[in-house]
C-alpha cells in the first residue's frame, strides 16, 4: 500500500462512528490499527483520547510480555482516569472505566470506581447518545 493508501486508512480509523463500532466489535486487528491512527494525530478531542486510553488498555490483553501488557494496561488507565477528571459528567467515558475495571484484576485498580460508574452511567446516559444501545445492553452483563 502506498502512503496515500495509508493516510485514507488511517483517516478513516479516525471517525468517532468507526472507533466506536470498533469498540463494539472489539476485533484486536481493528483496535490495533484504531489506536496507531491516534497515537499518530497530533490533536485528540476528549472522545479521541478516551478511546485511545480504552484501546491502549485492550492492547495489554493483546500482548505477550507481562512487563509489556502491565505498563499498557496501567498507561491507558492512568489517561482515561486524566480525561475523566477532566469531563467528569461524561457518562459514555464512566461506561469505559466501570467496564475496565469489571474485567481487570483488582489489584491492577487503586480505586474502585465501579458502583459509582454504573449508578452516574444509568442515571444520566441520553437515549440520543451513539452508543445508548450498546451501553444499555452490555452495562449489566
Amino acid at each position: 500500500m502506498n502512503i496515500f493508501g495509508l493516510l485514507i486508512v488511517l483517516v478513516s480509523y479516525a471517525s468517532m462512528s468507526n472507533i466506536r463500532a470498533i469498540y463494539k466489535g472489539q476485533d484486536e486487528d481493528k483496535v490495533l490499527t484504531a489506536l496507531e491512527a491516534l497515537e499518530k494525530k497530533k490533536s485528540l478531542t476528549a472522545d479521541e483520547q478516551c478511546y485511545k486510553a480504552v484501546f491502549l488498555c485492550m492492547k495489554a490483553d493483546y500482548l505477550t510480555w507481562p512487563s509489556d501488557k502491565l505498563a499498557a494496561f496501567k498507561k491507558g488507565y492512568k489517561d482515561l482516569n486524566t480525561v475523566i477528571r477532566n469531563h467528569p459528567n461524561n457518562a459514555e467515558y464512566k461506561y469505559h472505566r466501570y467496564m475496565i475495571e469489571k474485567f481487570t484484576p483488582s489489584w491492577l485498580i487503586d480505586v474502585n470506581h465501579m458502583a459509582a460508574d454504573k449508578a452516574f452511567v444509568k442515571a444520566n446516559l441520553a437515549k440520543s447518545h451513539p452508543m445508548y444501545s450498546f451501553i444499555t445492553k452490555t452495562i449489566d452483563k
